[in-house]
């Protein structure tokens, strides 16, 4: 049996002090974080991840290799209560989040350990490996930084040369798309509906998780749903775009340049408008759901972020038109 091992790691604005005896973590760990010196690890978020098991029986013969990531993130479970989190996938793993220890305690399956192990006839599949890195890792080590250094904001961001510009609306109001589409254009990405913004700087943006998943008609409409992967996600069968595989720390942050506040969609062509500083913060607070204040004050970045004004977008239905109004901010 491999004794544990503890390494430290450098998300933005933060550490983290992992422990886990199975190797494959630190891997994971390596496509999200750069590694952080041992006396940087004091008041460090604590992440361990043990292949034991706690939770209910294992189930027979589980996970199978043809059980997908699509059907771990279906039976997943959150459970949020006042002072921790839990989440589940019977069967394959569990972990508890406490908030005032600042801890992650993680378990996985032996079935999915050996799954896992460089051993195995069938290595995991790219996507087996985002779902793991994301649920032991990336969304739980989310929780902690947004009690933190971080405010969770209801938004995408899109990258360039010049820096990020940050994208919000209501759900429903379009974000993924645009964001997807931006990216199949050759900018880079935070993410697609969560974000960080630093409490400190809020110019300074990290990822939080990740992400980016579609509707079927909006991965059709892009031409990019046979490049994706069945994904269930806000309690819903969605597309995956694939973003972990290649990944690295350096996509994980950038600077604000520029706030874009989604409009209607209808009609095109796609169009910026400036905003003044309270037409901005009226349409900022349509985007606001609940989660950014659990805690937190989101109008905190949107007050910093309104001296410089803002953009409302509409017209975006011109995906096209979008797009380049968008590269012409951040490049």
């Amino acid at each position: 049996m491999t004794e544990a091992t503890t390494r430290g790691y450098a998300p933005a604005g933060d550490f983290v002090r992992l422990t886990s005896d199975e190797p494959l973590v630190f891997e994971l760990a390596g496509r999200l974080w750069e590694p952080a010196a041992p006396n940087d690890l004091t008041d460090a978020i604590a992440i361990e991840v043990r292949r034991a098991w706690k939770g209910r029986a294992e189930a027979s013969g589980s996970p199978q290799r043809n059980a997908i990531p699509f059907t771990y993130e279906k039976e997943q479970r959150w459970v949020h209560e006042a002072h921790q989190f839990f989440c589940e996938v019977p069967g394959v793993l569990d972990l508890t989040i406490e908030f005032a220890r600042a801890r992650v305690d993680a378990r996985i399956a032996p079935a999915l350990s050996l799954q896992c192990s460089k051993t195995s006839l069938f290595p995991p599949s790219t996507s087996l490996l985002s779902f793991l890195a994301r649920t032991l890792l990336e969304a739980p080590a989310a929780v902690l930084l947004g009690r933190r250094g971080w405010q969770v904001l209801h938004a995408g961001a899109v990258v360039g040369p010049r820096g990020a510009a940050v994208v919000r609306g209501p759900s429903g109001a379009g974000k993924s798309t645009l964001v997807a589409a931006a990216r199949s254009s050759g900018l880079g990405l935070l993410g697609d509906e969560s974000l960080f913004v630093s409490r400190k700087d809020p110019d300074v943006l990290a990822a939080s998780v990740r992400d980016l998943a579609l509707r079927e008609d909006s991965a059709r409409l892009l031409g990019i749903f046979s490049a994706t992967e069945p994904a269930f996600t806000g309690r819903e069968k969605k597309c995956r775009v694939d973003l972990f595989n290649g990944s690295s720390p350096r996509d994980r942050s950038a600077r604000r340049v520029a706030s874009v506040l989604l409009g209607p969609r209808d009609p095109g062509p796609a169009r910026l408008v400036p905003l003044s500083g309270p037409e901005f913060l009226e349409s900022f607070r349509a985007g606001e759901i609940p989660q950014e204040r659990s805690p937190g004050d989101p109008e905190a970045a949107a007050r910093a972020w309104a001296s410089d004004g803002g953009w409302l977008l509409s017209g975006a239905t011109d995906l096209e038109g979008a797009v380049q109004l968008l590269k012409g901010l951040v490049t």
